[in-house]
Protein backbone atom coordinates (compact mmCIF):
# COMPACT_ATOMS: atom_id res chain seq x y z
CA UNK A 1 0.00 0.00 0.00
CA UNK A 2 1.10 3.78 -0.89
CA UNK A 3 1.53 5.88 1.89
CA UNK A 4 -1.59 7.88 -0.58
CA UNK A 5 -3.55 4.98 0.04
CA UNK A 6 -2.56 4.73 3.68
CA UNK A 7 -3.44 7.91 4.15
CA UNK A 8 -6.89 7.60 2.86
CA UNK A 9 -7.86 4.86 4.18
CA UNK A 10 -7.04 6.62 7.79
CA UNK A 11 -10.38 8.35 7.93
CA UNK A 12 -13.54 6.62 6.31
CA UNK A 13 -15.92 8.15 5.16
CA UNK A 14 -19.59 6.33 3.91
CA UNK A 15 -22.86 7.98 2.82
CA UNK A 16 -26.18 6.57 3.33
CA UNK A 17 -28.57 9.10 2.27
CA UNK A 18 -28.89 12.06 4.60
CA UNK A 19 -26.38 10.38 7.14
CA UNK A 20 -22.28 10.29 6.77
CA UNK A 21 -20.41 7.54 9.18
CA UNK A 22 -17.20 8.70 9.65
CA UNK A 23 -14.46 6.00 10.60
CA UNK A 24 -11.24 6.25 12.72
CA UNK A 25 -9.37 3.68 10.93
CA UNK A 26 -5.45 3.22 12.24
CA UNK A 27 -6.64 0.24 14.74
CA UNK A 28 -3.15 -0.89 14.49
CA UNK A 29 -2.49 2.29 16.61
CA UNK A 30 -5.33 2.33 18.46
CA UNK A 31 -6.25 5.14 15.40
CA UNK A 32 -3.91 7.85 16.65
CA UNK A 33 -3.70 10.22 14.97
CA UNK A 34 -0.34 11.05 12.71
CA UNK A 35 0.42 14.16 10.13
CA UNK A 36 -1.35 11.63 7.30
CA UNK A 37 -4.43 10.98 9.45
CA UNK A 38 -4.67 14.48 10.77
CA UNK A 39 -4.99 15.88 6.71
CA UNK A 40 -7.57 12.79 5.56
CA UNK A 41 -9.59 14.37 8.68
CA UNK A 42 -9.42 18.14 7.71
CA UNK A 43 -10.64 16.61 3.94
CA UNK A 44 -13.27 14.70 5.07
CA UNK A 45 -15.08 16.93 7.33
CA UNK A 46 -14.18 19.50 4.07
CA UNK A 47 -15.96 17.74 1.85
CA UNK A 48 -18.90 16.50 4.07
CA UNK A 49 -19.71 20.21 5.08
CA UNK A 50 -20.25 21.05 1.70
CA UNK A 51 -22.52 18.52 0.69
CA UNK A 52 -26.47 19.92 1.30
CA UNK A 53 -27.23 16.60 1.22
CA UNK A 54 -26.19 15.19 4.36
CA UNK A 55 -27.93 16.28 8.02
CA UNK A 56 -26.06 13.95 10.10
CA UNK A 57 -22.56 12.42 10.94
CA UNK A 58 -21.68 9.51 12.77
CA UNK A 59 -17.89 9.45 14.58
CA UNK A 60 -16.65 6.04 15.54
CA UNK A 61 -13.40 3.97 15.51
CA UNK A 62 -12.23 0.72 13.37
CA UNK A 63 -11.26 -2.25 15.95
CA UNK A 64 -11.32 -2.56 20.02
CA UNK A 65 -10.82 1.42 20.63
CA UNK A 66 -12.13 4.96 19.84
CA UNK A 67 -8.86 7.15 19.14
CA UNK A 68 -5.24 7.01 20.96
CA UNK A 69 -5.01 11.07 20.35
CA UNK A 70 -1.51 11.97 18.81
CA UNK A 71 0.28 9.54 17.86
CA UNK A 72 3.48 10.34 20.08
CA UNK A 73 6.13 7.84 18.43
CA UNK A 74 5.55 10.85 15.13
CA UNK A 75 5.53 13.55 17.88
CA UNK A 76 8.58 12.85 19.03
CA UNK A 77 10.43 13.27 16.00
CA UNK A 78 8.74 16.81 15.22
CA UNK A 79 10.76 19.96 15.46
CA UNK A 80 9.35 22.96 17.23
CA UNK A 81 8.01 24.79 14.10
CA UNK A 82 6.10 21.93 13.14
CA UNK A 83 5.04 21.29 16.41
CA UNK A 84 3.59 24.02 16.48
CA UNK A 85 1.92 24.21 13.37
CA UNK A 86 0.42 20.69 14.23
CA UNK A 87 -1.35 22.16 17.37
CA UNK A 88 -2.62 24.96 16.14
CA UNK A 89 -4.05 22.52 12.84
CA UNK A 90 -5.22 20.27 16.03
CA UNK A 91 -7.43 23.25 17.65
CA UNK A 92 -8.43 24.42 14.48
CA UNK A 93 -9.74 20.72 14.11
CA UNK A 94 -11.52 19.86 17.15
CA UNK A 95 -13.00 23.55 16.66
CA UNK A 96 -14.57 22.96 13.08
CA UNK A 97 -16.13 19.47 14.14
CA UNK A 98 -17.67 20.95 17.23
CA UNK A 99 -19.35 23.55 14.86
CA UNK A 100 -20.31 21.91 11.48
CA UNK A 101 -23.44 22.48 10.68
CA UNK A 102 -24.86 19.21 10.19
CA UNK A 103 -25.59 17.32 13.35
CA UNK A 104 -22.58 15.37 15.24
CA UNK A 105 -22.86 11.85 16.98
CA UNK A 106 -20.09 10.03 18.39
CA UNK A 107 -20.34 5.99 19.04
CA UNK A 108 -17.13 5.52 21.33
CA UNK A 109 -16.94 2.11 20.31
CA UNK A 110 -13.66 2.19 22.66
CA UNK A 111 -11.11 3.53 25.13
CA UNK A 112 -10.78 7.34 24.19
CA UNK A 113 -7.27 8.84 25.02
CA UNK A 114 -6.52 12.44 25.53
CA UNK A 115 -7.35 14.31 23.07
CA UNK A 116 -9.15 11.42 21.32
CA UNK A 117 -11.32 11.48 23.92
CA UNK A 118 -11.53 15.54 23.24
CA UNK A 119 -12.66 14.85 19.84
CA UNK A 120 -14.96 12.98 20.25
CA UNK A 121 -16.57 14.55 23.55
CA UNK A 122 -16.77 17.84 20.94
CA UNK A 123 -19.82 16.01 19.03
CA UNK A 124 -23.44 17.31 20.01
CA UNK A 125 -24.28 13.70 21.18
CA UNK A 126 -22.67 10.63 22.54
CA UNK A 127 -23.40 7.21 23.27
CA UNK A 128 -20.60 4.80 24.54
CA UNK A 129 -20.08 0.91 24.21
CA UNK A 130 -19.54 -0.51 28.13
CA UNK A 131 -16.01 -1.41 27.22
CA UNK A 132 -14.78 2.73 26.86
CA UNK A 133 -13.88 4.54 29.42
CA UNK A 134 -11.97 8.37 29.12
CA UNK A 135 -8.52 9.09 30.44
CA UNK A 136 -6.11 12.19 30.17
CA UNK A 137 -2.69 11.16 30.86
CA UNK A 138 -0.58 14.50 28.58
CA UNK A 139 0.16 15.77 31.81
CA UNK A 140 2.55 12.18 33.08
CA UNK A 141 4.18 13.14 29.61
CA UNK A 142 5.26 16.61 30.20
CA UNK A 143 3.17 18.05 28.19
CA UNK A 144 -0.12 19.40 28.46
CA UNK A 145 -4.02 18.75 26.66
CA UNK A 146 -4.52 21.06 23.96
CA UNK A 147 -6.67 20.33 20.70
CA UNK A 148 -8.71 23.33 22.27
CA UNK A 149 -9.74 20.18 24.88
CA UNK A 150 -9.82 22.70 28.30
CA UNK A 151 -12.39 24.40 26.39
CA UNK A 152 -14.41 21.20 25.46
CA UNK A 153 -14.07 19.51 28.87
CA UNK A 154 -14.72 22.67 30.65
CA UNK A 155 -17.95 23.30 29.04
CA UNK A 156 -19.45 19.45 29.96
CA UNK A 157 -18.00 19.12 33.07
CA UNK A 158 -16.91 22.57 34.94
CA UNK A 159 -13.46 23.45 34.57
CA UNK A 160 -12.46 22.78 38.65
CA UNK A 161 -13.42 18.93 37.60
CA UNK A 162 -11.50 19.11 34.13
CA UNK A 163 -8.26 20.06 35.89
CA UNK A 164 -8.69 17.44 38.62
CA UNK A 165 -8.60 14.84 35.37
CA UNK A 166 -5.66 16.56 33.53
CA UNK A 167 -3.74 17.17 37.27
CA UNK A 168 -4.34 13.55 38.20
CA UNK A 169 -4.83 11.74 35.26
CA UNK A 170 -8.00 9.80 36.27
CA UNK A 171 -9.95 7.28 34.26
CA UNK A 172 -13.59 8.10 33.72
CA UNK A 173 -15.41 4.96 33.60
CA UNK A 174 -19.22 4.65 31.83
CA UNK A 175 -21.09 4.82 34.84
CA UNK A 176 -19.11 8.17 35.70
CA UNK A 177 -19.92 9.50 32.35
CA UNK A 178 -23.50 8.59 31.84
CA UNK A 179 -23.93 10.27 35.78
CA UNK A 180 -22.02 12.98 34.22
CA UNK A 181 -23.97 12.99 30.89
CA UNK A 182 -21.07 12.61 28.71
CA UNK A 183 -22.72 10.73 26.74
CA UNK A 184 -26.31 9.33 26.44
CA UNK A 185 -25.75 5.75 27.21
CA UNK A 186 -23.07 2.73 27.99
CA UNK A 187 -24.50 0.21 26.46
CA UNK A 188 -22.62 -3.74 25.69
CA UNK A 189 -20.39 -3.30 22.77
CA UNK A 190 -22.67 -5.72 20.49
CA UNK A 191 -25.24 -2.77 20.81
CA UNK A 192 -23.63 0.09 20.34
CA UNK A 193 -24.83 -0.02 16.61
CA UNK A 194 -28.24 -0.10 17.03
CA UNK A 195 -27.84 2.28 19.95
CA UNK A 196 -26.16 5.06 17.61
CA UNK A 197 -28.77 4.25 15.17
CA UNK A 198 -31.32 4.64 17.39
CA UNK A 199 -30.46 8.22 18.08
CA UNK A 200 -29.78 8.83 14.20
CA UNK A 201 -33.49 8.20 13.69
CA UNK A 202 -35.37 10.72 16.23
CA UNK A 203 -32.52 13.57 14.43
CA UNK A 204 -33.61 12.35 10.79
CA UNK A 205 -37.44 11.98 12.01
CA UNK A 206 -37.11 16.35 13.55
CA UNK A 207 -36.44 19.24 11.36
CA UNK A 208 -32.79 19.61 9.91
CA UNK A 209 -33.66 23.40 10.13
CA UNK A 210 -34.73 23.22 13.85
CA UNK A 211 -31.93 21.55 14.70
CA UNK A 212 -29.14 23.45 12.98
CA UNK A 213 -30.87 26.72 14.92
CA UNK A 214 -30.37 24.75 18.07
CA UNK A 215 -26.38 24.63 17.25
CA UNK A 216 -25.92 27.84 16.48
CA UNK A 217 -28.08 29.04 19.51
CA UNK A 218 -26.05 26.90 22.02
CA UNK A 219 -22.93 27.97 20.75
CA UNK A 220 -23.27 31.40 22.56
CA UNK A 221 -23.64 29.38 25.49
CA UNK A 222 -21.03 26.94 24.46
CA UNK A 223 -16.69 26.39 24.61
CA UNK A 224 -14.78 29.40 25.00
CA UNK A 225 -12.23 28.78 22.07
CA UNK A 226 -10.58 31.79 22.32
CA UNK A 227 -9.25 30.97 25.94
CA UNK A 228 -7.29 27.77 24.23
CA UNK A 229 -5.86 29.85 21.53
CA UNK A 230 -2.62 29.71 23.03
CA UNK A 231 -2.60 26.38 23.11
CA UNK A 232 -0.38 25.32 20.24
CA UNK A 233 2.65 27.79 21.56
CA UNK A 234 1.85 25.89 25.07
CA UNK A 235 2.14 22.32 23.02
CA UNK A 236 5.10 23.38 21.56
CA UNK A 237 6.96 24.66 23.93
CA UNK A 238 6.23 22.03 26.29
CA UNK A 239 7.18 19.58 23.87
CA UNK A 240 10.77 21.52 22.90
CA UNK A 241 11.23 21.33 26.62
CA UNK A 242 10.82 17.85 27.57
CA UNK A 243 13.30 14.91 27.42
CA UNK A 244 14.65 14.02 24.82
CA UNK A 245 13.67 10.75 23.89
CA UNK A 246 10.74 8.54 22.96
CA UNK A 247 7.63 9.14 24.98
CA UNK A 248 6.43 6.24 27.61
CA UNK A 249 4.89 3.07 25.81
CA UNK A 250 1.61 1.64 26.28
CA UNK A 251 -0.09 4.96 26.43
CA UNK A 252 -1.46 7.46 23.62
CA UNK A 253 -2.00 11.64 24.62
Amino acid sequence: MTIESSAASSVLLERVGRLARITLNRPHRRNSFDLAMLARFEDVLHEVGRDPEVEVLVLTGAGSAFCAGTDLDELATLDAATTMHVQRRTAELVERWYRMEQTTVTAFNGPAIGSGAVLGLAADLRVAADRCFFTFPEVTFGIPLTWSGMAILADLAGADRAKRWLLLGDRIDPAEMVRLDLVTAAVPADELGAACDSIVERLLAVSPVGRSMTKRAARLAGPRFEATAHDSYLGALSVALRPAGPYPKGRKS
